[in-house]
């Protein structure tokens, strides 16, 4: 994706663009997004945005899109419109120490971030066979109930895999 700016200034040794604003920014990412057809991680995030955004202004907008709902974050860091989660299959390994926006990271997944990486199994696919199984993911006394009884957990998806 090429992003075009209004030239400011030009002489022979240098060219001056015009940042694009907040708004702007934020449609930058979302399009960005969108266009990839797939989550992207933070890395690929802060390389296509070098040189047009610092690191904190583009965590800034990260943040303020998830807040709106408007990204979600993935159990393993990458960012994505909401609908890309059901077909992606989140890398066993997270890159990121913790969430950028942690409230609107439990509320979507809970204590079973880590347990979700580690399934090997689109999200989509992982949450039906959860719903399937009882257990609600988006409830906030889930996660504890589930730190007491992790077998729940692996029979669910013990279960799934005796099926196919």
């Amino acid at each position: 994706m090429e992003f075009e700016f209004k030239k400011l200034y030009e002489d022979e040794d240098i060219e001056v663009y015009k940042a694009p604003s907040e708004e702007e920014l934020e449609k930058l990412v979302k399009e960005t997004i969108a266009s990839a057809k797939k989550p992207l991680t933070w890395r690929e995030l802060r390389e296509k945005f070098s040189g047009i955004a610092g690191e904190d202004r583009l965590r800034k907008i990260l943040v303020k899109l998830i807040e709106k709902d408007e990204i979600i974050e993935l159990p393993d860091g990458a960012f994505g419109v909401p609908g890309m989660e059901q077909n992606y299959v989140p890398r066993k390994t997270a890159k990121r120490v913790r969430p950028l926006v942690p409230s609107k990271f439990r509320a979507r997944w809970g204590s079973m971030a880590a347990r979700l990486r580690r399934t090997g199994l689109p999200l989509g696919e992982a949450l039906r066979i959860l719903e399937k199984s009882g257990i609600r993911l988006y409830s906030t006394s889930w996660g504890e109930e589930l730190e007491e009884d992790s077998e729940v957990f692996e029979e669910s998806f013990a279960e799934s895999e005796d099926e196919v």
